[in-house]
């Protein structure tokens, strides 16, 4: 199967794409992705009245907001399944815990989104979860996302450890190594807010929640970092 048609002028040429033509086990983690959002979809309410309806349309942002996210992680995938393209047996171990990861991702992602969406759009979805519980949720969601994207990491850095037997060229070396930097921010964020939520909860729950919610704007500063030093070193390479 191949991956659709690509438009070469979207692809780095100094990049080598091994994975342009879908493996069975790239197949096995997109219909994953899949159940996961079916899981969303099945998870809504069934409107037969026209309350009913309102509530259903209630929750649209939080449904849409889910698949945001779902989809983030699934590109992750997507590009590194394009970009190395190889298989072997920590592959699969990893890219099995993986895709577990993703369906045990729907529910708590569920229950933040509509969270989220009640407590800044003033929707009134109702959740079975209380605001004792809010710190617990986050540290839930927290470990889940550290485990994606701990385990996007190791796919990389595996990627890594073989590139000689890969044929990685060196600028393919330098810009995995980037990668691998990149997602160790990714996974470092909901680490953050999950200790910041583990530790503070037993001071206040209140602040437990909303410190573990703004841990995750270190993301800002952090993605902005890599990227500057990305791009510097990128044109280095001939980017420019």
């Amino acid at each position: 199967m191949i991956r659709g048609k690509v438009n070469p002028s979207k692809l780095d040429d100094r990049l080598q794409y091994r994975g342009l033509e879908a493996s069975r086990i790239d197949n096995l983690t997109d219909a994953v992705f899949g159940i996961a959002i079916t899981l969303l979809i099945f998870n809504l309410e069934n409107p037969d009245s026209f309350e009913t309806l309102l509530r259903f349309t209630q929750t649209l942002p939080a449904f849409l907001l889910s698949i945001s996210f779902i989809v983030l992680i699934w590109k992750e995938h997507f590009n590194f399944s394009r970009l190395y393209g190889f298989g072997d047996t920590w592959l699969i171990i990893l890219n099995t815990l993986f895709i577990g990861l993703v369906i045990f991702y729907v529910y708590p992602l569920r229950f933040l989104t509509i969270f989220l969406t009640n407590f800044f759009f003033g929707s009134h979805v109702q959740l079975g979860l209380s605001a004792e519980q809010v710190p617990d949720l986050m540290i839930y969601y927290g470990l889940i996302v550290t485990g994606l994207y701990i385990l996007l990491f190791l796919l990389h850095w595996r990627a890594y450890r073989i590139h000689e037997k890969l044929g990685f060229t060196d600028y393919e070396v330098w810009f995995t190594r980037q990668q691998l930097w990149r997602l160790a921010i990714m996974f470092s964020v909901p680490l953050i807010s999950v200790l910041t939520s583990a530790v503070l909860k037993n001071y206040s729950l209140a602040l437990a929640a909303i410190l573990a919610g703004m841990a995750y704007n270190l993301y800002v500063p952090g993605m902005i970092i890599w990227a500057r030093r990305f791009k510097k070193r990128d044109v280095e390479w001939g980017n420019g």
